[in-house]
């Protein structure tokens, strides 16, 4: 993993943060220098913090199958409207961080021609090996794939696992052909419910999130890299509602993701242990009542541009044409 090159001297602590999975406790601080929002320390051995289940059970469900069908509906949607804009049959899409390879079929589904990335083995078997798609294990910049390879390129939920985004940026753009589209999502740091819930915000999820954005600080970085952001949307509904349950049962104080431990599939559970029987009544009681007024709350602040997710369609805008 690529550390922010500022030193932690160079920091401002914003708060401290607790992971659920390993008992461990981080800093959430901003660089003085870039201003960018990380996770410190960075782990030396990031891979100790994502247990057995984290990627899904052997068959790859994380959750219960109307969950997953949402999210394979949600995904041909998006790959739809990718392609609505690129307006190129045939398409060459690159997945960076493909997982298990959801969102990169339904690229293969609209007839285009994709590649996937991951970081291990284990973390693209499924894509691998029961949805047979082609997947390169390593980091994109040990990869060497050539300039402007790719019409599309796509980091969904994956740059926030990277401390500093501006070299992988920089690399997507280079390997991403003149016109071509950069889809990123990423959650927002910079949300109501980020900076209300803060170290119980259930998109903090550190040390996996090693850096953390908002639409402003985003933005910069695809400007900086020569991408032009586009399209902007902060509706997820696959993520937002439960989000949104997720985090003020966390700020409320019971235990931290207890419903979302919960809701995993019996082999993909991340923590362990009986919760106490406090968390465990907090977390029965109101989960009706906060999922409820999740619906309105999240369309609202999704209209508002203030949801809980960020996702930006940028374009590498094409060189000049040399004059004669």
């Amino acid at each position: 993993m690529q550390s922010c090159p500022h030193p932690a001297t160079e920091t401002e602590a914003l708060f401290s943060a607790y992971d659920y999975i390993s008992g461990e406790t981080f800093q959430i601080a901003r660089c003085r220098h870039c201003a960018q929002v990380v996770t410190l320390p960075v782990p030396a051995d990031i891979g100790r913090y994502y247990p057995a289940g984290y990627y899904g059970d052997k068959q790859g469900r994380r959750f219960p199958a109307l969950m997953e069908w949402l999210q394979e509906q949600l995904h041909a949607w998006r790959s739809g409207q990718v392609l609505r804009r690129l307006k190129q049959p045939n398409a060459k899409v690159l997945d960076i961080g493909c997982g298990r390879g959801l969102l990169l079929r339904a690229f293969q589904r609209n007839g285009c021609d994709v590649t996937g990335t991951e970081y291990s083995d284990g973390a693209c078997r499924f894509a691998r090996e029961v949805l047979k798609l082609p997947v390169r294990v390593g980091l994109l910049h040990e990869l060497n794939f050539p300039d402007n390879t790719f019409d599309v390129v796509v980091m969904w939920h994956v740059l926030e696992h990277i401390s500093d985004p501006r070299p992988m940026v920089a690399e997507v753009a280079r390997i991403l052909r003149p016109g071509g589209l950069f889809l990123v999502a990423v959650p927002d740091f910079g949300s109501p419910e980020a900076r209300l819930t803060k170290a119980g915000w259930f998109h903090l999820d550190c040390p996996r999130h090693l850096s953390h954005h908002t639409r402003e600080s985003l933005s910069r970085v695809l400007r900086e890299a020569g991408l032009t952001p586009g399209w902007v949307s902060s509706l997820a509904p696959e993520y937002d509602n439960f989000s949104f349950v997720q985090s003020l049962l966390n700020w409320l104080g019971a235990r931290p993701n207890l419903l979302y431990n919960w809701l995993r599939g019996q082999s993909a559970k991340v923590i362990g242990g009986k919760p106490a029987y406090g968390s465990a009544l907090v977390t029965v009681l109101l989960t009706p009542l906060l999922g409820l007024i999740s619906l309105p709350a999240t369309l609202l602040l999704a209209v508002l541009g203030q949801g809980a997710t960020l996702t930006i369609t940028a374009v590498k805008k094409s060189p000049p044409p040399e004059r004669q």
